[in-house]
């Protein structure tokens, strides 16, 4: 294995180790010296890797948000209705959420008091989180239709995300097909060429 092999195997696994700590503890509570310690490296080696903590957990975000859009685009490249799209958005972006959910609550808490550069990459993110759903939208929508394509993709992921963090904060199970359901009974005739 090259350097840059085993350089990127260590980062990999410093990640993992900071989603378990993150996800468990949320951003304020956890600490380099637990994610050190879950990594197995010294706490000066996770410095090799991030510069900081919030560097460390913008880097996790990134790498999530980088499976997540390979994930969709795969999925979304096969759909020809848009209850189908409905259907698959709902399921991979539901997933998503309720798997990142703690690390979804710490973005909004903390990222605020992050430097400039690393609330312009968390912005980057929520932006590369959409470009799937856009560009499905190109693809599916009529070629007259009066809304614009990232209008559209910004709506179905709000109905998306708003409609599973309400289980969440209800402290509900999320019940992913009926979400579906329901946004394509509300979303869909919208969606349907006149």
């Amino acid at each position: 294995m090259s350097n840059h092999g085993a350089i990127q195997d260590k980062r990999i696994e410093i990640l993992e180790a900071a989603a378990l700590i993150f996800a468990g503890r949320g951003y304020a509570a956890a600490r380099m010296d637990d994610i050190a310690e879950a990594a197995g490296v010294a706490k000066g080696t996770l410095y090799l890797y991030f510069q900081s903590k919030q560097e460390l957990f913008v880097s996790l975000l990134e790498s999530r948000s980088e499976e997540y859009v390979q994930t969709v685009t795969a999925w979304l490249a096969d759909c020809k209705t848009v209850t189908e799209c409905i259907h698959v958005l709902v399921t991979l972006r539901g997933q998503f959420f309720v798997k990142n959910q703690r690390l979804a609550e710490s973005v909004s808490h903390s990222v605020p008091g992050f430097p400039k550069d690393l609330q312009i990459r968390v912005w980057n993110i929520r932006r590369g989180l959409e470009k799937p759903t856009i560009k499905l939208m190109q693809r599916i929508l009529p070629e007259n239709y009066p809304v614009e394509p990232a209008l559209v993709a910004a709506v179905v992921n709000g109905a998306i995300d708003y409609s599973v963090g309400s289980y969440l904060l209800d402290d509900r199970r999320v019940n992913l097909e009926k979400v579906a359901r329901d946004l394509e009974f509300v979303l869909g005739p919208g969606l349907q060429e006149k």
